[in-house]
C-alpha cells in the first residue's frame, strides 16, 4: 500500500510543469500580431512586425492599397499570393525562444487596442532583436501604421528580405 501510494505521488510531482522562470518565454502565437507569453511579464506583442493573416477558404484577404499608399506593399497583415508564412514563424519563434530567457523594451500601449494589450521589442541574450529577424526571415512585413522608434530600420529589413526572396517574398 505505501508502496502504491509513493508511486503515485511520484507520478502526480512528475506530471505538474516546472515552475517558470523569470523573463523565459513560455510560448509563443500568432493572430493579428505574434505574441510571446513570458514567465512573469505576461503576454506581449512583438512591436513593429505584423504576421501574414490566415487564408480563408483558400483566399488571401486583400484589399485595395489606401489613399496616398506606395503601389505594389503589402497592407498590414496582407498574404501575399496565398502565402501564408505565419505558421513557419510561429515554428521559427518556438524553436529560438521557448524555454529561453530573453529581455523586453516595453513600447506602452497602443490606442485602439483591446485593454491590457502590451507592445515591445523582445531582445536575445546576444543582443539579437527578434522583431527584426521575422522579418528579415520573411516571416512578417514592417509595420508601416503609425510610428515607433524602429520604424525605418524594419522598413530597411523588409525591403532587404524582399530583394532576397526569403520568406513571404519567396516565389
Amino acid at each position: 500500500m505505501l508502496a502504491s501510494l509513493a508511486l503515485t505521488l511520484s507520478l502526480a510531482a512528475s506530471l505538474q510543469q516546472a515552475p517558470c522562470l523569470s523573463g523565459h518565454v513560455l510560448d509563443v502565437d500568432r493572430g493579428r500580431d505574434y505574441t510571446l507569453n513570458i514567465c512573469g511579464v505576461g503576454v506581449i506583442a512583438l512591436r513593429g512586425v505584423e504576421p501574414p493573416l490566415r487564408v480563408a477558404n483558400g483566399f488571401p484577404s486583400l484589399g485595395p492599397n489606401p489613399p496616398g499608399a506606395e503601389p505594389n506593399l503589402p497592407i498590414s497583415g496582407e498574404v501575399l499570393g496565398s502565402k501564408d508564412v505565419g505558421p513557419q514563424g510561429v515554428a521559427y519563434l518556438r524553436e529560438l525562444l521557448v524555454g529561453k530567457r530573453i529581455t523586453v523594451v516595453d513600447d506602452g500601449w497602443r490606442i485602439g487596442d483591446p485593454p491590457g494589450r502590451r507592445y515591445a521589442y523582445a531582445f536575445q541574450p546576444d543582443k539579437t532583436l527578434v522583431n527584426a529577424e521575422l522579418i528579415k526571415r520573411g516571416y512578417g512585413y514592417a509595420d508601416r501604421q503609425g510610428s515607433h522608434p524602429k520604424r525605418d530600420q524594419f522598413i530597411a529589413v523588409e525591403e532587404s528580405a524582399r530583394r532576397q526572396r526569403v520568406g513571404v517574398w519567396a516565389q
